[in-house]
């Protein structure tokens, strides 16, 4: 089955206005596994990540991240293991800089990429079609591919889906609910 979930990460903007500008409150409810709809962490190199256990989450669309990264750096990342598709996106100040998807739908080597990409791009890219093409290729039983945007936003902000450890710790996420407007 795997992930189906979208996330967020902000650089140049504390926790609570990343969460101010989404709509949205802690309720401070540890959130271990991140079940919850939306999920929020602050993680040790300043970037805030805001997770949505849901692919393709409405915040995860151009119109929204345009408005969202005014006055930071904003990484979106989007990723479903059922049909092993992955992007991520590096939005500032109102404008993308990068995008690089893949869509094994589209063959085990599907990589679209956009913009100005960063340093990191090139070794990730090399390194994952070696070990594509040593596990088989296009006959593997494995996606390689699929990681190359997951760790390129791994590249930018520190922080991945699939890992609950990191050099610097845990990232503790606690439960994210719409702001009531009084």
């Amino acid at each position: 089955m795997g992930f189906k979930i979208s996330w967020l990460g902000f650089s140049g903007k504390n926790k609570d206005e990343v969460l101010k500008a989404l709509n949205l409150v802690d309720t401070g409810v540890h959130d271990e596994a991140n079940e919850s709809p939306v999920s929020v962490a602050s993680i040790p190199n300043g970037w805030t990540i805001v997770w949505f256990d849901q692919f393709d989450h409405p915040f995860s669309e151009d119109k929204e991240l345009r408005p969202l990264s005014m006055g930071c750096t904003l990484v979106a990342v989007q990723v479903h293991e059922g049909i092993m598709f992955s992007a991520a996106e590096l939005y500032r100040d109102g404008a993308r800089a990068w995008s690089a998807s893949h869509d094994a739908q589209q063959g085990i080597y599907n990589l679209h990429t956009d913009g100005a990409l960063p340093h990191a791009f090139e070794e990730i890219r090399a390194r994952l079609t070696v070990e594509q093409d040593r596990e088989g290729g296009k006959d593997a039983q494995v996606d390689c591919i699929f990681d190359i945007p997951v760790e390129l936003a791994q590249s930018i902000c520190g922080f991945r889906h699939d890992r609950f450890s990191f050099d610097w710790g845990e990232p503790i996420f606690t439960e994210a609910k719409e702001a009531v407007v009084k």
